[in-house]
């Protein structure tokens, strides 16, 4: 028992370890996509798909689009992506499912649209991004994500069910040099 013990404690490490990480690439890409002049809500979808290695189970799309149906053999998405989970997570099914969602994700002109084009069970964990930095010399990104704890015996090193990952990234704004404004 103490051997499983501590064997799902080093597991959930590097799990934690590997989640702030992605919240830092989530940073990084929230910062780049600001820093070139996107919009707050371009850079809110950048900061949800950089942190899709967090997400959890993919929640949406649940049907495929006619044009795919010989590609997924008659399978709404749902089913193509838990057969592709139980057979090979780096399937092609399984990639193929992100592929032409997540454009489309990126390409959506506003908030109402996201849910039915891409969601995922835990980005409800995943903050909105937080700006912070000086106009005009730099733009500062800060993302928060609460990551749940699910390896056996969690209960053992923690009270809640989740911990707090923040991050924080700062590049110098050149925003001018991209925007005619």
């Amino acid at each position: 028992m103490l051997l499983c013990l501590i064997l799902f404690g080093m597991v959930q490490l590097v799990l934690m370890q590997t989640a702030a990480e992605i919240n830092q690439y989530a940073a990084d890409a929230s910062v780049r996509a600001r820093t070139v002049g996107f919009n707050p809500f371009m850079v809110y979808k950048v900061n949800r798909v950089a942190s899709i290695a967090n997400a959890g189970r993919m929640v949406t799309p649940d049907a495929i689009p006619a044009g795919d149906a010989d590609l997924w053999n008659q399978q709404t998405a749902g089913e193509a992506f838990r057969t592709a989970i139980r057979s090979n997570p780096r399937s092609r099914q399984f990639r193929e499912i992100e592929q032409w969602t997540i454009p489309l994700y990126l390409g959506a002109q506003n908030h109402a649209l996201l849910p039915g084009i891409l969601e995922y069970a835990d980005w409800d964990e995943v903050s909105a991004p937080i700006y912070t930095g000086s106009p005009g010399r730099t733009v500062g990104v800060r993302t928060r994500q609460n990551f749940r704890l699910r390896m056996p015996f969690w209960r053992a090193f923690s009270s809640r069910d989740h911990i707090r990952l923040d991050a924080e990234a700062r590049l110098a704004d050149h925003s001018d040099l991209y925007l005619d404004r």
